[in-house]
């Protein structure tokens, strides 16, 4: 079960429009997860987010996947297993925020103030990140049709990191 804070708003630095970080989204997409591993027969998703992870630096990799859970699952697990912790799911809008680039005048980095990562034989673990954690490569579902597709397209938008979907 998730502790009782896990899906307090934080305030962004960077806003992202027409999205308010609505919590039902957030559970919806936190229960499809636990659903699909379960139908995997891999363990639950363990909420660690009351401990702060500290010590990410420029040189950590961070690929973040923004949105569905399920879509790209395989890709988790798989990046889990090779490059434990370093892929972070990241389920709504405020658990990232965009701030300036201290590298690509115009462009923009995305910080993780919150995640899911992934680690060796399908674990999971719900975290915060203090500071936050900067991604070095972005992609989710990022077709306009999708639900979540508004919100993922704003977040990775101009970019300073390599960006897929």
């Amino acid at each position: 079960a998730l502790c009782p804070g896990w899906l307090e708003d934080e305030a962004p630095d960077g806003e992202v429009p027409g999205d308010s970080g609505d919590p039902e989204c957030t559970t919806h997409a936190y229960e499809r997860l636990q659903s699909a591993l379960s139908q995997e027969g891999l363990p639950p998703t363990l909420d660690c987010s009351a401990e702060p992870r500290t010590g990410f630096g420029p040189l950590d990799m961070t690929v973040c996947i923004l949105g569905s859970p399920t879509a790209f699952l395989p890709v988790l697990l798989e990046g889990g297993t090779r490059c434990p912790g370093a892929m972070v799911l990241c389920l709504s809008p405020t658990w990232a925020s965009r701030v300036p680039s201290q590298t690509s005048p115009g462009a923009w980095s995305l910080l993780l103030s919150r995640g899911i990562s992934f680690k060796a034989g399908g674990h999971s673990a719900l975290e915060t990140f203090v500071p936050h954690r900067r991604a070095n490569y972005v992609t989710g579902t990022l077709a306009p049709r999708d639900p979540e597709g508004g919100w993922v397209g704003e977040l990775a938008r101009d970019l300073d990191c390599p960006t897929g979907g």
